[in-house]
């Protein structure tokens, strides 16, 4: 039975259940009054129709012995008492049969009438041998045997209206019934609605209480803990029972320990990421307000100087930044920077540095927050600046010797400097060889360096493809027959918009290095083909030239090496100026496997309009 209580469902369902009982015993016992009150005024009203028709009778029966008496004596004054008389005796055992019908339910009133009734035939049938005498015998006869039978008719009908005088007093006391009865019954019926609605009145009562203290009162401990909870108090006991309430206050005490446990988690890890954010290399600092620093990590403060570590915190951005440029101007906001800048950092010692600056919105609903993020990059300023030392020194101090050195190598075979033997000169070939690889990659890592910084002059005009191939084939042809590979183009009659020396270059170097990788004997087709509505793609394709996956994804990348029976060495900067000519096009380089074999590498450019 405990166990039943122990949810909020049953209690629920106890109380309901309760009342319900209640007004259902409420309800029959005013329905068995009510039909009870029916069933008197049903037999009332039978009886008033009982006594009606009785009353009846007994005038039918008085008036079958007068009109039968004047039948007998003075039928000539009462011609119609014949058929009164008649009628009469028609009547009398129809309302005999409808009587006994209307009683069977009432056996001691039906035993008093079949009594009456049982009277009543002897004296009908004195009126019938009375009116058959008048009929058949002479009037002497008539009037002897009717005053011979007069006295027992009356005598019979005497007793007849005796015996219906006391059925209809029955009658008449059932219709109005005892109005002592009616009046305890009436107090009765007051009684038990009283004592209903008494009964009602302290069954709501007590189930009030009982809903008060076992679910009101402790729901008021739950919402009480529900606000101790937000406001992070220690909550009040923990509810007894194991009813839905007694649940959630139990979960309300296992959140507010699961919250304790996470806040000092929460303060732990604020602490790990602080000391992580303080440890990190590079500059941070949140900014509010678009321009005061909210917080520095010591890194920033050590990169501008400053010793303490909330040195900066509170002061303005333009104090220590500025644009770079001929309009420099100090940094008054952080909302329109989108990308990393660089801009200029003051120290303390008023020195400068270059940094590179760039803003990420940390806004926590209403709270506006901007992380900065600040690099010193005037160690990659200077790494650039040795870079392009190194890029000069090539250029001038490199190129020139090494292309006297060829020069010598050329003019060796001739003659020049005197008789040689063959040895010498096929060895000389082969320097000669790799001095102008060697003039090559330096030519194109200078190309690379001008197409990187957008100094490399284009000249873009609407030209045909297919001359522009067939110059590049034409460029690699010595190689190609040195290596024996075949270059296949069937031509194109494709239009586009591009520098033709550049876009002949690029096209050469993707023909140099197929060309390198190749076997003997291979076969390389070029095709042009289209890539889209306003794009055409160069297809070379190798047929039987297979390379790794995950080394063909980083072919075009500077000096790959590839460990194919073919290959040696790197492939150099030649597929990396390719990209960067297709890039300075609009147009893109790649390489894939391709579908009935071998690979191809690929070079797109947007097509020339019509008009």
């Amino acid at each position: 039975m405990r166990s039943f209580f122990s949810k909020l469902s049953s209690k629920g369902l106890f109380l309901v259940s309760l009342l319900l009982l209640l007004e259902l015993s409420f309800v029959a016992c005013y329905a068995w009054l009510l039909n009870k009150a029916e069933a008197d005024s049903t037999r009332q009203q039978k009886a008033k129709e009982v006594i009606a028709k009785a009353d009846d009778l007994l005038k039918t029966l008085v008036a079958a012995g007068t009109n039968c008496q004047l039948y007998v004596f003075h039928r000539a004054e009462h011609p119609e008492c014949l058929s009164k008389y008649e009628e009469a005796m028609r009547e009398i055992p129809v309302k005999f049969a409808w009587l006994k019908e209307q009683l069977s339910s009432d056996p001691e009133q039906l035993s008093l009438f079949e009594k009456i009734e049982a009277n009543s035939i002897p004296a009908l049938d004195i009126l019938s041998k009375m009116k058959h005498v008048a009929d058949t015998e002479p009037p002497l006869v008539t009037f002897k045997f009717a005053i011979k039978y007069k006295a027992k008719v009356q005598g019979r009908m005497e007793i007849l209206a005796q015996d219906l005088m006391r059925f209809l007093n029955s009658e008449k006391q059932i219709e109005f019934g005892d109005p002592g009865a009616s009046r305890l019954q009436r107090d009765g019926l007051r009684g038990l609605l009283m004592s209903g609605v008494a009964l009602n009145v302290i069954a709501a009562i007590l189930l009030a209480l009982f809903f008060v203290k076992s679910i009101t009162s402790r729901l008021a401990v739950v919402v009480d803990n529900s606000d101790r909870l937000r406001k992070r108090l220690p909550l009040l006991p923990p509810l007894s029972g194991t009813d839905e309430i007694a649940l959630l206050d139990r979960a309300f005490h296992e959140m507010s320990n699961s919250l304790r446990g996470e806040e000092d988690l929460v303060r732990a890890s604020e602490q790990q990421i602080r000391a992580i954010i303080d440890q990190m290399p590079i500059g941070l600092m949140i900014i509010v307000d678009e321009q005061t620093i909210e917080y520095a990590n010591p890194s920033l403060s050590k990169l501008l100087n400053y010793g303490a570590n909330d040195a900066l915190v509170g002061t303005n951005l333009s104090t220590y930044f500025r644009t770079t440029g001929s309009n420099a101007a100090p940094l008054t906001g952080t909302s329109r920077i989108r990308s990393a800048v660089e801009l200029v950092a003051c120290k303390k010692d008023k020195s400068e540095l270059t940094v590179e600056f760039s803003v990420v919105d940390v806004s926590l609903g209403d709270l506006v927050r901007r992380l900065a993020i600040v690099i010193d990059v005037s160690e990659k300023h200077e790494v650039e600046k040795l870079r392009q030392a190194f890029v000069a020194m090539v250029s001038h101090d490199l190129r020139t010797p090494l292309t006297s050195v060829a020069g010598f190598l050329q003019l060796l075979p001739m003659g020049v400097y005197g008789t040689i033997e063959s040895t010498a000169i096929k060895q000389a070939a082969n320097a000669e060889s790799h001095v102008e690889q060697l003039i090559m990659l330096i030519n194109d890592l200078l190309d690379l360096e001008k197409l990187e910084a957008g100094k490399l002059e284009m000249a873009r005009v609407s030209i045909f493809l297919e001359d522009v191939i067939d110059e590049a084939i034409d460029s690699v042809y010595a190689l190609a027959e040195v290596q024996n590979v075949a270059v296949m183009f069937e031509g194109c009659e494709v239009g586009v918009v591009a520098d033709s020396e550049r876009l002949k270059q690029a096209i050469s170097k993707m023909l140099v290095c197929l060309l390198r990788l190749c076997q003997t004997g291979e076969t390389i087709d070029v095709v042009v083909e289209p890539a889209s509505d306003r794009a055409v793609n160069i297809c070379l394709r190798a047929r039987n030239l297979s390379i790794p996956d995950e080394k063909l994804q980083h072919i075009f990348e500077p000096f790959q090496h590839l460990d194919l029976p073919t290959s040696h060495g790197s492939l150099g900067l030649g597929l990396t100026l390719s990209r960067a000519i297709a890039s300075q096009h609009g147009g893109a380089c790649g390489a894939s496997v391709a579908a009935n074999g071998g690979t191809s590498l690929w070079l797109q450019l947007p097509q020339a309009r019509d008009d």
